[in-house]
């Protein structure tokens, strides 16, 4: 009896092992079972499915099945009905991205959604080529990952048998993601090859051509087209564009203005002919251009800050502000912050214009235009310390600069640090040999500085003559340096020759000091001169009205 009882215990546990050995363990078995009411519950959902909702229901089954297990032809059946129907929803949900801006919040969500839904495809054994080849286009969009988007195409391009035009179209996309021109080109030149009479893929070839600064070959491509179709108002607009690259302005109008005929409700020939306008300082004609832009795609940022700019350099200040003033309540651009500065500082609002560009310039401090136009503002509102500090963060950043040193060389000098002054503009004549602003200021500082250790009369006498030839001895200020750079050598008969030219050309603005220093040569007595600018704390009143961010203040003398 203690045998037979032994050998009953071992029967069960022998067979357990078995079931176990063998993956069919009662409790496994149940579990590969529980998922089946969730697999059929999606293929009723499936089957009666009207719209996104039930296929998102659908995908939600499929997975739930398979997360709590089925046997294996149910698990194989519901992997591919799973695949199959995340790619039905993310079709559909491509037709939705398609129809409205990439850039759009939530439609970056519903992209982000399909491009999971294409990697979850992919992820199962044989997915479909067309997985690969949408996912590729999803993320060459703006804000995708061009990286995986490149392979993607890739993947699908080693489909065999792939039809003419798809393979055209993922080599299009594959050759504007290609990092290297030579493989780019020769994608793009495969993709027509393939199907030669398409035009749009011959304009994508333009537009890499023109993004690589290639305008002459861009150009004949949108003409080939233009061939083919004299109306394609796309290739009339490209055509337009490439223009304006090559400066060929008249040109660039004539092409908008075709493509408007053609499509008058098109906001990109009004745009850039109002962008040409502006650039010829015509205006009145680029605000009309720009109304229009806004008539057809109301509140767009960056024709109000285009119309802005207008406005402002046609003096219409208020309505200049009006659209800058729009623009920053919807985004802190910072071209929109510079046209208000700009703007309150012509307004003599100067305390105002430069609270602003301190605000943007702390803001981003690796912006040197912004530092550079402060500066100015400072120069302008008599704080040339200010100013120094500004253009030396600048040059921290840019260690030749040359617009940078030469403007804190002018400051150095407002503040009487000639030696400091010297230095700048040293290196900016190094930069630039032939700039009459710099020559005639390093010439000035080394003919007429109280400080023997600065004075160099051989090289103010070389430098004056230099900026005398550069401005074909048409400047009187120029000459009056010339005279200066004699009269410290000791050569006063020449230094009155020059200093009377000077004269007789009847600067209204320097007339006086020029009077000056004419005497002073007739009684042997050279020039001196060192400027010692106050700072000056008191809200300004500035005359006249404030330069534009790339001048600087009046040269020396």
């Amino acid at each position: 009896m203690a045998c037979w009882h032994n050998v009953s215990k071992l029967i069960p546990l022998l067979g357990l092992v078995l079931l176990i050995v063998a993956g069919l363990a009662p409790s496994t078995a149940k579990a590969e079972n529980e998922g089946r009411p969730d697999l059929d519950e999606a293929m009723r959902v499936k089957i009666n499915a009207t719209g996104l909702r039930e296929i998102s229901q659908t995908v939600d089954l499929l997975q739930s099945s398979l997360d709590k297990g089925l046997d294996l032809e149910d698990a194989e059946f519901a992997e591919a009905m799973l695949s199959n129907t995340l790619m039905e929803r993310a079709t559909a949900l491509v037709r939705v991205i398609n129809a409205r801006s990439i850039m759009d919040p939530k439609i970056q969500q519903v992209r982000a959604l399909v491009v999971s839904d294409l990697r979850r495809v992919l992820a199962y054994d044989n997915p479909p080529p067309e997985a690969s080849l949408e996912l590729g286009r999803l993320l060459a969009l703006p804000g995708g990952d061009p990286h995986e988007a490149r392979r993607a195409l890739t993947t699908y391009l080693e489909t065999p048998d792939l039809p003419a035009q798809q393979r055209a179209e993922a080599l299009i996309l594959r050759a504007r993601l290609q990092t290297e021109e030579k493989n780019a080109l020769a994608d793009f030149d495969e993709a027509l090859q393939l199907a030669p009479d398409d035009a749009g893929f011959r304009l994508v070839r333009a537009l890499y051509l023109r993004g690589h600064n290639k305008f002459d070959q861009a150009l004949s491509e949108v003409e080939e087209v233009l061939t083919q179709t004299p109306d394609d108002a796309n290739a009339l607009i490209l055509q337009g564009e490439v223009f304006r690259d090559l400066g060929k302005l008249d040109e660039a109008i004539e092409s908008f203005n075709k493509a408007t005929e053609l499509v008058p409700q098109a906001p990109s020939p009004f745009q850039n002919r109002g962008e040409i306008y502006r650039e010829q300082e015509k205006f009145d004609e680029a605000i009309a251009q720009f109304n229009k832009v806004l008539e057809l795609q109301p509140g767009d940022l960056l024709t109000l800050v285009h119309r802005a700019e207008a406005y402002l350099y046609s003096d219409r200040l208020k309505e200049a502000l009006a659209d800058v003033e729009i623009v920053l309540e919807k985004q802190p651009l910072i071209a929109a912050h510079r046209i208000r500065a700009e703007a309150l500082a012509k307004m003599d609002r100067l305390q105002e214009a430069i609270s602003e560009m301190e605000s943007i310039a702390e803001a981003m401090p690796d912006q040197p235009d912004l530092q550079m136009q402060l500066a100015l503002y400072y120069l302008v509102d008599r704080q040339p310390r200010k100013a120094i500090a500004a253009y030396s963060a600048v040059i921290e950043q840019s260690e030749d600069n040359f617009l940078a040193l030469r403007s804190r060389g002018d400051a150095y000098l407002n503040i009487g640090l000639h030696a400091e002054a010297v230095a700048d503009f040293d290196r900016a004549v190094e930069l630039e040999p032939n700039d009459t602003s710099v020559l005639n200021n390093l010439a000035w500082v080394l003919a007429t500085s109280p400080e023997d250790s600065v004075r160099n009369a051989p090289r103010a006498i070389e430098l004056a003559t230099r900026a005398c030839e550069q401005s074909d001895y048409g400047q009187s200020h120029i000459l009056s340096t010339l005279a200066a750079a004699y009269a410290e050598s000791g050569d006063f008969e020449t230094a009155v020759k020059w200093s009377q030219k000077a004269v007789d050309m009847e600067d209204p603005e320097h007339g006086e000091q020029l009077a000056k220093e004419l005497a002073s040569y007739h009684e042997k007595k050279p020039w001196r001169e060192k400027q010692t600018m106050e700072e000056n704390n008191s809200p300004p009143n500035p005359e006249p009205p404030l330069p534009s961010a790339t001048e600087t203040p009046d040269d020396a003398p």
